[in-house]
Parts: structure tokens; C-alpha cells; sequence
């Protein structure tokens, strides 16, 4: 597996991306709400987005209709926007019924229905071209993170805010199966292409896989340590991939499950260490090292290196894509101003920038990651 391009266009965190079904484009969605589109034929580390429209808040899900013509985005500002993609234009944008916030979203089979879930706990079928709904479908009480409607056995499975996996039947009426734990959200889903497996995590590492043929269960296991905020399967369904909080993609073979993970999973990270350091050291891995390192190589993290930081001109580094506020920016990093940066915020010191709002309420926290930088980066 190589990597093709790095694509760094969104404002914030990348909530989710999905390949069209012929593969020549990439849609993504993220916390600065929007949504971009990609020609994958065209991807390279320069690479650049178009922008098809935003939302009224962090976008939380995109998808394809089965023939790639529309191409449905959902948003927590509650709203779904579905897009017309020969000439990746909106179509229509509505609430589909739904009372705040709005998760997920799956076409039918024939492209004629949106399904719907949201922080309202319900899953909802809107009728995309007399645009009007057609009702609720489910109705659970909880926030519905993640579904999956099977309309040829006509039933669904979905994942709540609440922990459950519930697959219910709508042929007998009734919930056929139930897990999860308590009160441990289900936070992301995913199938394989021939839509035979289904695969569920939660905010604790669990993953549940469910065989779309006879609905058994087909694994049951801690894929990570933290949050699962990301799955895919491998077309063949003989690896699951697992992205979660730490900086790599965890790969689980299938076939000889239960032998251990390729890549452990390992309890302590760089932001929440477990052996004794100092103040300063600590300080770093809490607050800066998720998004910088300080060795000449970035490792593709949000932010760029801090190696050899003090002197340099802000929105300088080469090779690094900056905001327009770092460009303009006239900052030099020294003492003075990384102290400014952490008492006053990024969002004061650097208008628009992509940094996070932080700020170091301690004077002597702040003195401490000032010192341990400046003799961690030269």
C-alpha cells in the first residue's frame, strides 16, 4: 500500500471520505464545513480541491448514490444536501424531517430515496424527487450514529449513542438482535463492496462484525485502544482496517483470527505518556505533539515541524501548506511570541488560523514548554 497524495485543503479535522462508485472521484467532508471533491486520476502532493458547498455545521457523512449521478453530504447543522454530480451542483437541500443534528445517510437501491439518521433517534425516508418525506423507519429514543438499510431483506442495522447494535426485521416487526455496551457510543460503520459483512465500532475499541447473509455474528473484539473512528474492509473481506488515535492504521487479518493484531495497538501515546518526564516535556506531548513533531520530518501530522522553530518567520516552512493567515502573518517565533501564542490563543494572535483555540492558563506551564523547545528543536 503506498501513499498517492496528501490532501490538506479543509479548514479543520476531515470528518469523513468516500470514493464514487467508479473511483474517479473522492468526496470529503470536515469541521470547517465543507465539502470538497477531488479527481482521483489527478491526485498528487500538490494536489487541489473544489469546493461544491458547505453546511451549517461539521459535515458528518457523505454517499454515493449506486449509479455515482447524486451525492448525498449530511451535517450536525441539521441539514442534508444532496448533489446532482454531473455538474456538482446542489439539488436540493433539506432537515428530511429531522430535529437537530443529522449523522448519516444512505441512498436506495434505485436512487429515488434518501435514508436518513440523526441525534433525534430516529432513521427517516425522504423522497428525492418530489422532495417530501416519506416518514420515520425507525424510531429509537437515542441518537443513531451509523445504519445500514438492507432493502432486499428489508431490515436495518444500526449503531446508537447509547452503545447498541440492533438489527431489526421489519417482515416480523421486531429486533432480531441486540448488543453493545453501555452507554458506549457506536461511532462509525462499514461493508465491504459485495455487501455480505458489516462492521461496527465504538468509542472504547470494540468492533462488531455482522454477516449481511444470515446475521451471525462473525467477530467480536478490542480492535484498539481508545475510540474506532474509522473501519473499512478489504473487497476480498479478509482484512479489516482500524484508524483510530494513534498515528497509524491498524490492520487485522481475518482469516487466521484470533492471532494478534499486525500492528498492537499500544496503551500509551505521545499525548498521553506514561513515563516520567518534566513539566515542559509533558506540556509538549499534551498540548502540541498530536499536531508537530520536532525532528526534521513532519510524519504527514496536521501541523508542521517545530525542528529549528525559534527564528523562523511564521507560514515560512518549506514545503508545508500554510493557511492564508500564516502567509500573511509577519511573526517570527522567539521566546516572546510562543509565550503571546499560548497566553492570548492562536485565534487572537493569528486571525484565521487552522490552529486549534488553546491557551496555557499557567504562567510556569508556559515558561516550561518555552524552555524544553528551544532545547528539543535546535
Amino acid at each position: 500500500m503506498n501513499e498517492l497524495a496528501s490532501l490538506t485543503d479543509h479548514l479543520a479535522a476531515v470528518n469523513v471520505a468516500k470514493f464514487s462508485p467508479d473511483d474517479k472521484k473522492l468526496i470529503t467532508g470536515g469541521d470547517d464545513m465543507r465539502v470538497l471533491v477531488y479527481d482521483v486520476e489527478k491526485l498528487s502532493i500538490n494536489s487541489s480541491a473544489r469546493e461544491l458547498g458547505s453546511h451549517l455545521g461539521k459535515v458528518s457523512d457523505v454517499e454515493f448514490s449506486k449509479n455515482g449521478d447524486l451525492m448525498a453530504s449530511s451535517g450536525w447543522g441539521g441539514n442534508v444536501i444532496i448533489w446532482d454530480m454531473h455538474n456538482e451542483k446542489e439539488y436540493l437541500s433539506t432537515n428530511a424531517g429531522h430535529r437537530g443534528p443529522i449523522n448519516a445517510v444512505q441512498f436506495s437501491n434505485d436512487g429515488k430515496y434518501l435514508y436518513t439518521s440523526g441525534y433525534d433517534g430516529t432513521i427517516r425516508k425522504f423522497d428525492i424527487f418530489n422532495n417530501n418525506s416519506k416518514g420515520i423507519v425507525v424510531s429509537h429514543g437515542w441518537g443513531i450514529n451509523v445504519f445500514f438499510i438492507d432493502e432486499e431483506k428489508n431490515s436495518v442495522i444500526y449503531g446508537t449513542t447509547d452503545g447498541s447494535v440492533i438489527l431489526y426485521d421489519f417482515n416480523e416487526n421486531k429486533e432480531k438482535l441486540k448488543i453493545g455496551d453501555e452507554r458506549t457510543p457506536v461511532l462509525t460503520m462499514c461493508i465491504d463492496n459485495g455487501e455480505t459483512i458489516i462492521a461496527l465500532g465504538n468509542a472504547k475499541g470494540r468492533v462488531i462484525m455482522i454477516s449481511l447473509e444470515d446475521y451471525s455474528l462473525v467477530r467480536d473484539f478490542r480492535a484498539a485502544h481508545g475510540p474506532v473512528w474509522a473501519l473499512a474492509l478489504k473487497n476480498d473481506t479478509t482484512m479489516l482496517y482500524v484508524g483510530g488515535l494513534d498515528d497509524f492504521i491498524n490492520q487485522w487479518d481475518l482469516v487466521t483470527y484470533p492471532q494478534p493484531v499486525i500492528v498492537p495497538p499500544g496503551p500509551a501515546r505521545r499525548f498521553n505518556p506514561s513515563l516520567a518526564m518534566t513539566n515542559g516535556e509533558k506540556q509538549f506531548a499534551r498540548k502540541c505533539s498530536v499536531c508537530h513533531t520536532l525532528e526534521p520530518d513532519g510524519k504527514r501530522r496536521a501541523g508542521p515541524t517545530l525542528y529549528k522553530v525559534f527564528g523562523r518567520m511564521a507560514g515560512t516552512l518549506e514545503g508545508y501548506k500554510f493557511s492564508q493567515a500564516l502567509i500573511d502573518s509577519t511573526i517570527v517565533w522567539n521566546e516572546q511570541t510562543i509565550h503571546q501564542l499560548f497566553t492570548e490563543g492562536p485565534d487572537v494572535v493569528l486571525p484565521g488560523t487552522k490552529m486549534p483555540i488553546q491557551r496555557m492558563k499557567s504562567s510556569k506551564d508556559r515558561v516550561d514548554l518555552i524552555k524544553f523547545l528551544k532545547e528539543a528543536t535546535e
